[in-house]
């Protein structure tokens, strides 16, 4: 009997180091302030929900609903908080020792001069903040149809109506809403607000 519940407790310790190797869990709550979204998870791995359910049906209990990342996106949203991070660091790092708040400027002129070195720090930072958008937005992009991707750019990078890109496509404006519709909601589901940011 003791053989049987130690063999149970190594299976189970087993699959669950194996999950781990497959997968990447990250708590949508924690990681996103704000979030309002119904799944409180996501799941970064190269596994379909299909064949999760199949392979750890007890572990991804815990975890459902749940929103499933390609391990492409699980890499950017790492990179993208690596950034964040090395910035905010940085941010800290290079403080003044001392307040705003106790009108030294008025004692120092000098301080009203503009932080060159900051100034710089900061363009940097929304350089590489930009690049970074536009790279997730590229793999966000590969995420739709060919369709959506083509009704999106018109619609957002052109400018154009869903009435006139219906008229260029002979097909009617509530078809062209339908797929732009379905785009922006596979570019939230798959990042939330970021974009918004």
């Amino acid at each position: 009997m003791k053989n049987n519940n130690l063999t149970v407790h190594y299976e189970q310790v087993n699959l669950e180091e194996q999950f781990a190797k497959e997968c990447k869990l990250i708590n949508l709550k924690y990681e996103y302030y704000g979030y309002a979204g119904d799944e409180k998870w996501a799941i970064v791995s190269e596994l379909s929900k299909e064949e999760l359910m199949e392979k750890y049906p007890e572990l991804i209990r815990e975890y459902i609903p749940f929103v499933l990342l390609s391990v492409k996106q699980g890499e950017a949203i790492t990179e993208y908080n690596r950034i964040e991070d090395k910035h905010r660091k940085r941010r800290v790092n290079n403080e003044l020792g001392f307040g705003f708040d106790e009108v030294t400027e008025y004692a120092h002129p000098e301080l009203i001069q503009p932080n060159f070195i900051e100034k710089q720090m900061e363009e940097d930072f929304d350089k590489e903040r930009e690049s970074f958008k536009m790279k997730l937005f590229a793999e966000a992009m590969d995420c739709l149809t060919e369709k959506q991707s083509k009704y999106i750019t018109l619609r957002f990078v052109k400018g154009m109506s869903a009435r006139d890109i219906a008229k260029e496509e002979g097909i009617s404006h509530q078809a062209v809403e339908k797929h732009i519709n379905v785009a922006i909601k596979k570019f939230q589901n798959t990042f939330g607000d970021f974009f918004g940011k």
